[in-house]
């Protein structure tokens, strides 16, 4: 089957509206005292290498199962691959609707507005994709998924958009690719992927070589995979505070760290047997890592271990859960959450609470509790 088409089939299976599903109300289940948001300022050095793990009760101990609450909003739009990205008590959310990007007030989630604009025209985008983005008074970059990223463009705290400034070499902006990922700092400081690697990007000087303003921190491929496979599709996750990236992978179990000088740990869950089977559908292949949440302390991942059938299968007798895994950024595992929907999240650290945009829900927000 043509990959395209099976990435598109795929994509189906998740771009539906809100509306199927009631929303319940109901409390945490959960016997941790330990502090989410306990975290030190700075971080030990990464260890390189990589560090096999046998199962999740290794990694994380004891599941712990979470019941979100429903937070009834008068809200219609098309759920999409979406992303949420949470800062100075905002959180937006790209949609798949002609005014693709909402803006909300937390915690309360008030609708403060709809922005942006489907279409090709100047600041117009065809499928648009949302990535953290530092600077004050800026909440995102938008992208768009099915064009060349010339022009990327920055949304403020009130949603206009504005143009980056970019001097980054266009080889790394151009043409399709199933590894694209964005985080950045400001315009100058940025890291990306492109072609099944991970490269920082640095234009503080504007005297510079722009060749020389990109330089690679790791290779993504997993395995014999070439650069271009299917099988090195991920998420990814950058936390400037700590110079630490990671990558997680979609079809098989393991997460990537890396430290911008290069360092890089791998956490691998598969035994030396486990295989991937590229080529026979992607929705035939296990779903393992969904979506991430880059927190300031920790990396929220999103777990499937399922196949898009089995996910739907089970989703037409009225069966929801996905799993939320917390890391630190130097890769070790933290705990192992099982929530009761399926969709997308972002997390604020500071407060413990866990946001979750269904698209199998009648109302698409909830609120997790998380351990206190």
């Amino acid at each position: 089957m043509n990959i395209l088409v099976c990435a598109a089939a795929a994509a189906v299976l998740v771009c539906v509206s809100c509306g199927s599903r009631s929303g319940k109300n109901s409390t945490v289940r959960a016997d941790d005292s330990t502090s989410v948001a306990a975290a030190p300022d700075t971080i030990a050095p990464l260890i390189p290498g990589e560090v096999r793990l046998k199962n999740d009760a290794e990694a994380f101990g004891k599941e712990i199962p979470l019941k979100g609450d429903t937070v009834k909003l008068d809200e219609i739009f098309q759920v999409g691959v979406s992303t949420m990205i949470l800062k100075d008590s905002l959180m937006l959310v790209c949609c798949r609707d002609q005014r693709p990007f909402r803006l909300y007030s937390l915690p309360e989630l008030e609708l403060k507005g709809v922005y942006g604009m489907l279409g090709r025209g100047p600041g117009e985008l065809i499928s648009p994709e949302i990535w953290p983005f530092q600077a004050p008074g800026y909440l995102a970059l938008a992208t768009d998924e099915f064009r060349d990223n010339k022009s990327v463009y920055k949304i403020r705290n009130d949603g206009t958009q504005e143009l980056l400034r970019l001097r980054m070499p266009l080889k790394y902006m151009e043409g399709f690719d199933y590894t694209r990922g964005f985080a950045a700092k400001d315009d100058d400081h940025i890291v990306f992927t492109h072609r099944s690697s991970l490269y920082y990007y640095d234009g503080s000087d504007t005297t510079a070589v722009p060749d020389s303003t990109v330089r690679k921190l790791a290779d993504l491929r997993l395995g014999k995979y070439s650069a271009g496979s299917t099988m090195n599709i991920g998420s990814l996750g950058v936390n400037f505070q700590y110079e630490r990236a990671v990558w997680a992978y979609k079809y098989a179990k393991r997460v990537m760290f890396c430290d911008f000088d290069g360092n890089v740990r791998a956490v691998d869950f598969r035994s030396s047997e486990d295989g991937e089977a590229e080529g026979v559908g992607m929705d035939s292949n296990i779903t393992h890592y969904w979506k991430l949440y880059a927190g300031d302390r920790y990396v929220w991942l999103l777990y499937s271990g399922r196949t898009p059938m089995d996910v739907v299968a089970e989703q037409e007798k009225d069966i929801y859960y996905i799993y939320v895994e917390q890391f630190d950024w130097n890769g070790n595992p933290v705990r192992r959450y099982r929530l009761d929907n399926w969709g997308f999240i972002s997390v604020d650290e500071d407060s413990g609470t866990l946001y979750f945009l269904s698209n199998v829900s009648e109302y698409p927000f909830f609120k997790y509790t998380l351990l206190q």
